[in-house]
């Protein structure tokens, strides 16, 4: 089977050539026909996965979120994620090499190349959803708001070190520096004037936590987590209850299941940011929904 292995060499702290030349050599040793190919700028990963993801059998990402989420993209533009069992659908294997690799914790992916690869040439898959927004596709998590200045504002160093609990921090810090600003979320028929908003696909989020716990990456709809809370404190208070799931029971807190959403300002003037799979994408106004069953992922 024909595989492109699409790698970050910047991942796994600078060693994601290395990484990608192992699972090279581990896919040929059972039987697959390999190619590498390298990312050197922000969406090359998009752009190599587009151009082959109809003439190969089986993509596989070697990064963090950040790169699946650009190849997942890729994959959608080129025809990649069209019906099973149409020609031109290839498979998605991903060897976790990057910070936080939440897509691998929520499939149970190894982290070990062995492993990886064993996993790869297995030929298991299933079918996982694919969040859109605007013109953009999220694998794990569509957010504004404040979770997108998190995001716009995380510290890399802090990220790298302390993993999920920089996303709190930061997340506290971004809460407690201005008042958020306020948007409108239309979702099921109802209108909820929010300040923090989650559109998961999947349990995890920035780690081992999850704001959407939840979520199910193949039930065909998104969990929407919206944070109606203006105070500093309360987002505050909302932040420290999210590593043990108490966030769930905050009282600003509206967890509901849809297929479409819709985000709008409340005032022009204002930016409003929006973030997919932990990468600053857009500002709002937004229209979020879902592609059931679009991306066919090799698993264990």
């Amino acid at each position: 089977m024909r595989t492109i292995v699409i790698f970050n060499p910047s991942a796994g702290r600078g060693r994601g050539g290395a990484i990608a030349s192992a699972v090279e050599r581990g896919l040929v040793s059972r039987g697959l026909e390999v190619e590498l190919r390298a990312t050197r700028r922000p969406k090359d990963a998009m752009v190599i996965a587009r151009r082959f993801a109809t003439e190969t059998d089986i993509i596989v990402a070697v990064g963090g979120d950040g790169t699946i989420n650009e190849v997942a993209n890729g994959m959608a533009c080129a025809g990649g994620t069209a019906p099973r069992g149409t020609e031109g659908r290839a498979l998605l294997g991903i060897v976790p090499a990057g910070t936080v690799n939440v897509l691998a914790l929520e499939l149970g992916l190894p982290f070990q190349v062995e492993r990886a690869c064993n996993v790869i040439a297995g030929g298991k898959t299933i079918s996982l959803d694919v969040g859109r927004v605007n013109d953009r596709r999220f694998v794990l998590m569509m957010g504004a708001g404040i979770d997108a200045l998190t995001v716009r504002n995380i510290d890399l160093r802090a990220k790298r070190r302390f993993k999920e609990l920089a996303f709190v921090s930061t997340g506290l810090k971004q809460g407690l520096s201005a008042r958020p600003p306020a948007f409108l979320v239309r979702a099921n028929g109802q209108e909820y004037e929010t300040t923090f908003f989650v559109a998961g696909n999947s349990r995890y989020y920035g780690g081992r936590f999850g704001i959407t716990p939840h979520a199910d990456p193949t039930d065909g709809v998104l969990d929407l987590l919206l944070f109606t809370g203006t105070t500093r404190s309360s987002l505050a208070v909302f932040w420290l209850g999210v590593p043990s799931g108490l966030h769930l029971r905050n009282s600003n807190v509206t967890y509901v299941h849809a297929e479409r959403a819709e985000l709008v300002p409340l005032d022009d003037k204002e930016v409003v940011w929006f973030q997919t799979d932990g990468e600053l994408a857009g500002k709002l106004p937004a229209v979020v929904d879902v592609d059931p069953h679009a991306l066919d992922i090799l698993v264990p």
